[in-house]
């Protein structure tokens, strides 16, 4: 029992708004197809996004259909190669659907070409015999767990049959792939399939197939539709089901093709100034100014005072003669205040601190070696029990905000104000106090009485 493995076509992507990017999506999509009749599968899954919008122009429909009428050729046993595909989040919209009357995905089911899977399944057979379950889940982002276990209760009966392999067709981030992902790798893991095949994840996961205890696979985008995906290859995964001991021994196979070249090129120029890295990134974009390519250039560093106004990296596309696209992404930061050539790291540090923080020249040796050891410890990943120790001596040794330091030498000022104050008894302090005060007016007899009543009331 053999099938292919593909997704994420996104036909219709005119990426930087090239017509050549255009096709670039379309043909890597029909190649892919391509090399998949060259596996001779018995079937095709598709898990998402064949379109990059739900209202797809003529030209990718032309693409679409051109590329999945190659299945429908008869392959070595005289059969058409079926393909079962689900929607993703970009091809399909569930309000123009129903304002519509449907969706593209079931226009080419009515064309025949494919077999579009809305929370549901199919058996597929070969020379009326049954050899596979496939079952696919429509786009639920967040509500994916919770749909597929209720998909699951319902067909319950259905999944509980060993004699043919189940695929489950699910287009969602799971555990592993992004931080905020949609559901979690054992939560696919437990339920009922032999095979669990996702889209919307663009890159080919797991790297290597050699947990046999996982059965979540993603084929990866055909063409690359970020210039973040741009390391790693298209392809799609080729699979073949073994028997074996009343389960399915799953063997995944992933298989590459060529697609336009791209390349992302990451240049820090640490301080320096823009004469410097006008020449460099000139000499950059020549050494890889290839025909037909698409080049991004990162650039980082830190620019002099004053020298802003001379660097002009948009005038440096024009350099390349033979890219298809050029991309310069400026990262590099300005110096607003006066600097000058240090010799060590701790000398930066201290000036830093000193300028931008106003912390006292008695302060600045320990802020600067305290710095220095956490970028130490950063970039040696070394997390050990000492880390914290480290920390706490340093936070000992100096004040942590420049208000506290303000604030601990106002302290130190009262304190020594009351030191230098001699203190006098009890009584001297009163007998000073009361002679002080300004002479009261003698009180009349019915005012002492008045208060002579309140005082015994008291």
């Amino acid at each position: 029992m053999t099938w292919c493995h593909c997704s994420d076509a996104h036909l219709g992507y005119k990426q930087y708004n090239l017509p050549e990017r255009l096709y670039d999506f379309g043909n890597a999509f029909s190649n892919c197809i391509t090399l998949i009749l060259r596996e001779n599968p018995d079937f095709v899954i598709f898990t998402g996004d064949l379109f990059e919008h739900y209202n797809p122009n003529p030209p990718e429909l032309r693409q679409a259909i051109a590329a999945l009428n190659k299945l429908k050729k008869l392959n070595e046993n005289g059969l058409s190669i079926p393909i079962y595909l689900i929607s993703g989040n970009h091809d399909v919209s569930p309000s123009a659907s129903k304002r519509y009357g449907g969706d593209i995905l079931e226009f080419l089911q009515d064309l025949e070409l494919v077999h579009y899977l809305t929370d549901s399944y199919e058996i597929i057979t070969k020379n009326e015999e049954p050899i596979a379950l496939v079952a696919g889940l429509r786009y639920w982002g967040k509500k994916t767990s919770e749909k597929l276990n209720e998909f699951c209760e319902e067909y319950k009966k259905e999944l509980e049959r060993t004699d043919i392999p189940k695929i489950l067709l699910v287009h969602a981030y799971t555990e592993g792939t992004i931080d905020n992902y949609d559901i979690t790798s054992y939560g696919l893991n437990i339920q009922p399939f032999d095979y669990i095949a996702i889209g919307h994840y663009h890159m080919r996961w797991p790297v290597e197939y050699t947990d046999k205890k996982n059965k979540v696979f993603y084929a990866g985008g055909t063409e690359h539709r970020t210039s973040t995906e741009w390391n790693y290859e298209r392809g799609f995964i080729s699979v073949k089901a073994e028997q074996d001991n009343g389960g399915w021994n799953i063997i995944p196979r992933f298989i590459t093709y060529e697609v336009r070249e791209k390349k992302v090129i990451f240049h820090d120029f640490k301080m320096t100034t823009a004469a410097e890295i006008m020449e460099i990134t000139r000499k950059l974009i020549e050494e890889n100014d290839k025909t037909d390519i698409l080049l991004k250039l990162n650039l980082t560093g830190t620019l002099k005072k004053g020298e802003i106004q001379f660097l002009n990296l948009h005038s440096l596309k024009s350099v390349a003669q033979n890219a298809l696209y050029i991309d310069i992404i400026n990262h590099i930061t300005p110096i607003l205040t006066d600097t000058k050539p240090f010799k060590t790291d701790e000398e930066a540090y201290s000036e830093i601190f000193k300028n931008t923080f106003n912390i006292k020249e008695e302060h600045l040796n320990n802020y600067a070696e305290l710095i220095k050891t956490i970028i130490k410890i950063v970039n040696d990943r070394d997390f050990s029990e000492s880390c914290p120790q480290i920390l706490e001596d340093f936070i000992g040794k100096i004040p942590i905000t420049v208000e506290d330091e303000e604030s601990s030498e106002k302290k130190e000022e009262v304190s020594e104000k009351k030191a230098k104050s001699t203190k006098r008894p009890l009584k001297a302090r009163k007998k000073a106090k009361q002679e002080d005060l300004p002479e009261k007016p003698p009180k009349s007899k019915k005012q002492t009485r008045k208060i002579k009543k309140l005082d015994s009331f008291s």
